[in-house]
């Protein structure tokens, strides 16, 4: 028996290319899945292509090594839904063009029926009304509790100059 007999069965390990701190920018979504992970159990995971970077006038050593074009990820980890479902729901509400600070808005249209649209996404992860869709988001580092270092996401709606009002995907979804 070789050493690598076998290897024709092996899934390609994957990981995910993750936004920085401090970038800004503008993402289409590509992809959305749900998957189980050895670190961190079951996730909810988005696949992103970069639109745009906001340059902000920094100089070039602190711009974010992010680059139009690039695929980039997005993972909630599902352990704990006190913590996730916030998360996802923020960014459910950012590509759908709600401003995070409209809870009760988000809370009565776009919450409701977000469960099934959700699992739907991830049964069907490059065919879904998700994909397509552009989200603006900002990040930044964060130390949580624990004293661990995390990247914090802040999604925004994207408003595109040539359209009159942000894409309303929850009703594409729904629709």
């Amino acid at each position: 028996m070789g050493l690598f007999d076998g290897i024709d069965q092996a899934e390609v390990f994957e990981r995910g290319r993750y936004l920085p701190p401090e970038f800004r920018g503008v993402l289409e979504v590509k992809r959305t899945i749900s998957k189980e992970t050895k670190r961190s159990g079951i996730g909810f995971i988005v696949e992103f292509e970069v639109v745009s970077v906001e340059r902000s006038g920094k100089p070039d050593h602190e711009l974010s090594p992010v680059i139009v074009g690039q695929k980039r990820t997005w993972f909630q980890k599902m352990s704990d839904k006190t913590v996730a479902f916030p998360a996802v729901l923020a960014w459910a509400a950012g590509v759908a063009g709600y401003e995070a600070h409209d809870k009760a808005k988000i809370e009565e249209e776009v919450a409701s029926g977000l469960g099934d649209i959700l699992n739907h996404a991830t049964d069907n992860p490059a065919d879904n009304d998700f994909v397509g869709a552009l989200v603006a988001v900002e990040t930044s580092q964060i130390t949580t509790r624990n004293d661990r270092e995390f990247t914090r996401h802040d999604w925004i709606p994207h408003e595109d100059p040539e359209e009159p009002e942000p894409r309303d995907a929850v009703d594409d979804i729904s629709g």
